[in-house]
């Protein structure tokens, strides 16, 4: 698996400082507002880290994205 793009280790930045959990997701209008990115882009980032058992997803209202339980920063 490749390494992780500078883009990649700044969202899981993010995701780690606000302390991002099932219960408390980050949206990636949030994200995109801090890295000021498109949320669209934003959203396509995160599939690259979902694909890999990084992130992952609370669908719905009040859904977004937050770091799998025990992810202690492997490979970036």
């Amino acid at each position: 698996m490749s390494a992780l793009k500078p883009i990649h280790k700044e969202i899981l930045n993010i995701l780690r400082e606000r302390s991002s959990t099932y219960a408390l997701p980050i949206t990636s209008e949030e994200i995109g507002t801090l890295l000021h990115v498109t949320p669209a882009h934003i959203r396509r980032q995160l599939g690259n880290l979902v694909d890999r058992g990084i992130v992952e997803v609370r669908r719905g209202p009040g859904g977004g994205y937050y770091l799998r339980k025990g992810y202690a920063g492997e490979g970036e």
